[in-house]
This record gives C-alpha cells, sequence and structure tokens, in this order.
C-alpha cells in the first residue's frame, strides 16, 4: 500500500481528533487501513477511538472482535462481538465469528448455539451437509428443537438425504413423539432399504407403544442386515426375554457378551435367562462375571443367589444374598429369599450356623455391626422368616448385650416361630383325623410356602384342590404354593354353571397372581374354544405363565400387564359375562376397580368380589367391606345378589 495513504489518512485522522469532526469515519478508516496492513494493536487502537464519540457502532465491534480473535485475545473478542449482538440482535456475521471462536476454545454447546443462530438468520451460508452437522451438534447437547429445525432445512435443500430423515426420527424418539419418529424413519428406509439403524429406530418406537411383536420383527430386520450389531442384538434378546423366550434370548444375550466381553449387563440377562432355563452353573457363571464387572448391582447378587440356592450352595447362597442387601437394603425379595436360605442352615445344628456366622459374616467389615444386623433381623421378621430373624438378632445382641430394643426383637421372632410350630403340629394333627377336610390342606399349605417349603406347599395344596373336586389339578401337575381359592369352589361351581361349556363366554380377572382362579376358570368354565379370559396383573408371576400353559388353552388368555385401573378404562364396554375383581385390597382402589369394570359387564352378567371381609391393620379406614359397599349401593337397582360371605357375588339385571 503506498505509503502517501497511509500518510494522508493519518494526516485526516489527526487533523479530526483536533477539530472533532468526522471523528468516528475517519478513526474508523485509519482502523481498517492498519488493519488491512497486518498492523493489529495499532488498528484496535483507532476502531476504540472511534466509538468513543459514536458507541453505537455494530461494525466497529464486530471489527474489533475480529482483530481481538486474530490475536487470540478470546474473551476480548466475545466481548466485543457480545456488545455488537447487543445492539444488534439480528447481525448473523456476529453469531457465526461467536461460534467460531466457541469452537477454539472447545464449548461444544455454545458453539452450537450461535453457530444455529448464524445459520437461522442466514440459511444462504448452510449447505444440506452443514445443516445436518449442525443439527447433530445441537442433538448432541439435547437442543432438540434447534435439531429438528436444521434437520428439516436439510430435507428440504436434499429430500433425498436419508440419513437426516433418520436423525430426524432419532430427535422424535427423545422427544416421544412416536408417531412422527416412525415416518422419519419409514422414510429413511424408503431411500435406503438396507439401513438397519432405521429398523432399529422402528423397533424402539414399537417397544415404547408396547407393539412387542413390531419390536421384534423389526429388531430382527436389523440384525439381519447388521448381524454384529451389538445394541439391536441386546434390544431383540431383552424384547424376547420380556415374553418369556428365553432360550432365544439366551442364545442372542451370549452373542452379546462375545461380541462385547465387558457389557456386564449383558452378562447379567445371560444369567437370568439361563436362570429361567433351570441351568443353574452357567447361570452361576454368568451372574458371577456379570458381578467382577460391576460390583454394584444389587440384582445380579440377587440372581445369583437363587441359582446357588437351587444348587443348595447354602452358605455361597446366603453371602449373595446379603450382598444384594448391603447394596439395596430395601430390596425384600433378597430378604425371603435369604430367610428360606437360613432355614436350610439351621435345619440341623442352629447354634453351630450362629457361630460360623460369629466367625467368618459375610458381609464387608463396614456392615458388620449390630446396627446392620438388627435391621437384617427387623425385616426377616416382618416377612415372617422366624429362623433367619432369630439368627441375625442373636448376632446383634452378641455386640451389644444390653440393647433392649434388640431384645424385645428377638423375643418377638422366637414367639413367632414357636406360635409358628404349634401351627404347623396342630394342622398335622387335624389333617391325620380328618384327611377329608381340604380347607386344613390348604392352610398348612400356606404356612409352609410362607416359610419357604414350595415342595411340600404344592403338594398341600394340590390335595386341596382334589377335595374340592378339580381332580385334573394332579394330572395337569399345577404347581400352585398358596391357596386362596378353593374354599371358593362349590360356590363358582353352583352360580357359574349357566356359563359352563358355553361358545363365547368371555371372562375377566383382576390379579393373578399364580393363575389358580384362572386355571380352574379355564378347566371348568371356560372349555369351549371361543372362550376366552382376559387376565390383567401388575406382574405376572413365572408360575402363573408354567400353570396356564398346563390347561392347554393358555392361547385363549389374553394378558395386560399394568395398573388396573388404566388397563379397565381402555377396554372395551359390554364384553364380559364374568368378572372377578381380586386386585388391591384398600377400598378406595377396589371401588375404582368395581366402576371402571361395571361398564365392561354384560346385562346378566356376574361380578364376583374376593376379600370382602379383609382388613389391612396397615391402612385403617381403608377395608376391602367399605369400598365395596359403597359401590354396590351405587348401582343397587341394577344387581341381584348371590352370594355374600367372605365373597361377594351378584348378578347384573339392569343396563340403567
Amino acid at each position: 500500500m503506498p505509503e502517501s495513504l497511509f500518510d494522508h489518512t493519518l494526516s485526516t485522522c489527526t487533523q479530526a481528533l483536533k477539530d472533532g469532526v468526522n471523528l468516528t469515519q475517519s478513526c474508523q478508516m485509519l482502523g481498517n487501513l492498519l488493519q488491512s496492513m497486518g498492523r493489529f494493536e495499532e488498528a484496535i487502537v483507532w476502531h476504540t477511538r472511534a466509538l468513543q464519540p459514536q458507541p453505537n457502532l455494530v461494525e466497529t465491534y464486530a471489527s474489533l472482535g475480529g482483530l481481538h480473535a486474530k490475536q487470540k485475545n478470546w474473551q476480548e473478542a466475545i466481548a466485543a462481538y457480545e456488545q455488537a449482538l447487543s445492539l444488534n440482535p439480528g447481525y448473523a456475521e456476529a453469531h457465526r465469528s461467536l461460534a467460531s471462536i466457541y469452537a477454539q476454545l472447545g464449548e461444544r454447546e455454545i458453539e452450537s448455539t450461535y453457530r444455529y443462530q448464524a445459520v437461522a438468520l442466514n440459511p444462504r451460508w448452510a449447505t444440506p451437509n452443514n445443516q445436518f452437522t449442525l443439527g447433530n451438534s445441537l442433538l448432541e447437547v439435547a437442543k432438540l428443537e434447534e435439531a429438528i429445525d436444521c434437520y428439516q432445512r436439510a430435507i428440504a435443500l436434499r429430500p433425498g438425504f436419508f440419513e437426516v430423515h433418520y436423525n430426524l426420527g432419532v430427535v422424535y424418539v427423545q422427544q416421544e413423539q412416536w408417531q412422527p419418529a416412525s415416518e422419519a424413519f419409514q422414510q429413511a428406509l424408503a431411500l435406503n432399504p438396507s439401513h438397519a439403524a432405521s429398523y432399529f429406530g422402528l423397533g424402539k418406537v414399537a417397544e415404547a407403544q408396547n407393539q412387542t411383536q413390531g419390536a421384534i420383527a423389526h429388531y430382527r430386520q436389523a440384525v439381519a442386515l447388521n448381524p454384529r450389531w451389538v445394541n439391536a442384538l441386546y434390544s431383540l434378546a431383552e424384547t424376547l426375554a420380556k415374553l418369556r423366550q428365553w432360550q432365544e434370548a439366551a442364545a442372542l444375550y451370549r452373542q452379546v457378551v462375545e461380541l462385547s466381553p465387558e457389557f456386564s449387563w449383558a452378562h447379567h440377562n445371560l444369567g437370568y435367562t439361563l436362570l429361567k432355563l433351570e441351568r443353574w452353573d452357567e447361570a452361576i457363571d454368568s451372574l458371577q462375571r456379570a458381578i467382577e464387572l460391576n460390583v454394584d448391582s444389587p440384582w445380579t447378587y440377587s440372581h445369583l443367589g437363587d441359582a446357588l440356592f437351587h444348587r443348595q450352595q447354602w452358605q455361597a447362597a446366603a453371602a449373595a444374598f446379603l450382598a444384594a442387601i448391603e447394596r439395596q437394603p430395601s430390596l425384600e425379595v433378597a430378604y425371603l429369599r435369604l430367610g428360606e436360605v437360613l432355614r436350610k442352615q439351621v435345619e440341623t445344628d442352629f447354634e453351630l450356623v450362629l457361630q460360623q456366622y460369629q466367625q467368618a459374616m459375610p458381609l464387608q467389615p463396614e456392615h458388620q455391626v449390630a446396627e446392620f444386623y438388627r435391621l437384617i433381623g427387623r425385616q426377616l421378621l416382618y416377612h415372617q422368616r422366624w429362623d433367619g430373624a432369630i439368627l441375625f438378632d442373636r448376632l446383634a445382641l452378641a455386640l451389644q448385650p444390653n440393647d433392649l430394643e434388640g431384645q424385645r426383637q428377638l423375643q418377638l421372632a422366637c414367639s413367632a416361630k414357636q406360635q409358628l410350630e404349634v401351627e404347623i403340629a396342630a394342622y398335622r394333627q387335624q389333617i391325620r383325623q380328618h384327611p377329608d377336610y381340604p380347607w386344613l390342606y390348604a392352610q398348612l399349605g400356606n404356612l409352609m410356602a410362607d416359610q419357604g417349603e414350595r415342595l411340600e406347599a404344592i403338594a398341600l395344596v394340590r390335595q386341596a384342590s382334589v377335595l374340592q373336586g378339580w381332580q385334573c389339578a394332579t394330572s395337569r401337575n399345577y404347581q400352585f404354593s398358596h391357596d386362596w381359592f378353593t374354599h371358593n369352589i362349590p360356590i363358582w361351581t353352583q352360580y357359574l354353571e349357566p356359563f359352563a361349556h358355553r361358545p363365547h363366554v368371555q371372562a375377566l380377572e383382576i390379579g393373578s397372581f399364580e393363575g389358580m382362579s384362572a386355571c380352574w376358570l379355564l378347566d371348568h368354565i371356560l372349555t369351549h374354544p371361543t372362550a376366552g379370559l382376559a387376565c390383567i396383573d401388575r406382574y405376572f408371576q413365572d408360575k402363573f405363565y408354567s400353570n396356564v400353559t398346563q390347561t392347554g388353552a393358555s392361547e385363549r388368555i389374553t394378558q395386560f400387564t399394568g395398573e388396573s385401573h388404566n388397563v379397565l378404562a381402555d377396554l372395551n364396554s359390554v364384553t364380559y359375562d364374568l368378572i372377578y375383581i381380586d386386585g388391591c385390597h384398600l377400598a378406595d382402589f377396589v371401588q375404582r376397580d368395581a366402576e371402571l369394570s361395571w361398564r365392561l359387564l354384560k346385562l346378566g352378567g356376574v361380578m364376583i368380589f374376593d376379600d370382602y371381609q379383609w382388613t389391612d391393620p396397615n391402612h385403617p379406614g381403608q377395608d376391602c367391606k367399605l369400598g365395596i359397599d359403597t359401590f354396590l349401593a351405587s348401582v343397587a337397582n341394577q344387581i341381584e345378589f348371590l352370594h355374600q360371605g367372605y365373597q361377594i357375588m351378584i348378578k347384573r339385571v339392569n343396563l340403567q
């Protein structure tokens, strides 16, 4: 640049400083000239002077920002650009420059925010690839609406950009917008039919909407296109496990752990499926490997304890359940199973087992204290595992002999155990005297089941069933460990006879447990191939599945897993000939169950309430009877009483 131009500009600026005429323009001109000459420090000085008489010059602040950025004075540059934006928020160039600065600083979230603003103000700056990349950056920092905007602009510029359609689906999944997500994944597949990730996305959408079979079909497509994709294999295995297809689920989990040996939850789930397949040794190996990879999962220890229990490795099983309790002291199933293990251990010599635990307690040192022992004892007492409660109460008192609360707790456990033994002996004596009284077998069976003596409990309940006329309970090898039902068989047989063996009869039960009432209905009432049974439960027990399978009619059962109030609200009106309400027994809950079920019952249909006389001391004022009576009063002109006792049985005689 000719020196005369610089001299002239400097002279003009000097004169402007003296007389104050055209000062801003002169300083800006000199600043720009110095900037073009690479004399950045001097340029900053003159641009700053330009702002003194006129501090609202957006371009000048932007120029200062650029000068500071060239010298890597990031904070000064940021301050200058932000000042420019405070004067003109729509200044796209300042947004873009700030994005570049934050990119240099590694501030991804702030960078993406400014870059999005720049592109939104001036979309011509971004190609389809730019929009796609920016959308991905916004997705990474959970700016979902902005990401959608970028993806949609990319699609507008290039409709055949299948990757954008896929990522758009991913965003909609995160927003739980299932229909738009499905459409986006389907569009991606229309453009690229071999895109495994889009099938995987469709699987996630189907799974979220409880469309289990659809999810499985989509996951299978993803696996077929990419057989070594861990996420697709794992999701397919999880979905199959929900359907209790243990064999295939286990095979898929094996593939996952081979491809990803450090994936602890894959080992955990493999162990769980092997547990369900009763392959105890393999389950133990998988669960132990899962623990090596993740020592903090209480459920892994609990499942390991189950496998060891079946192998009758009592000491190792107890250690596993205790490890589960250490990690989650509220894990009820661990106390139940621990109590069963301890009962087995102390059968032969209680004092010897007590001494062994005192010498080698399988707990972490910080938990080998009286307070923690007392906690375990208290929980075992609550769950009626008397032997275990006594053992841990005595361990606690050995460390704190003068603990009055501990002494009282031990006394309660000892008294309860003594009472149980007397009660069991009395039932055994009565059975010898009255071998044809079914309720004796049922009561003793329930007591033994509560102590973890499942095999004896199952045999006793089966005998009660046979004595009540349910002969095929033996031939079909039902595995009911508890019996709160067979005493109802004579009444049910009498009043449900009009529905027996008829075509198209539909029944609904709320609360299924091990499936005893469901199996009896399928064996004696719902015998016609067109008859059906709907079952609602929050969680279906393993025994439910195995028992209903033994009926040979399990395909005529429809299962609804979830809160009964939610499920009932979605069922079709005037659908069922028989409704059995045996879910939550609290007054408000059973009343709502009845109200929601009433619109489902046909004219002439029968509704049965269980546990009419049941009282929960932990919920005063919520006796089951109160809720049932309130409902019955509301439909008094529509019903006829068939039976009233521990169960209530009514017939609908009016639809209004």
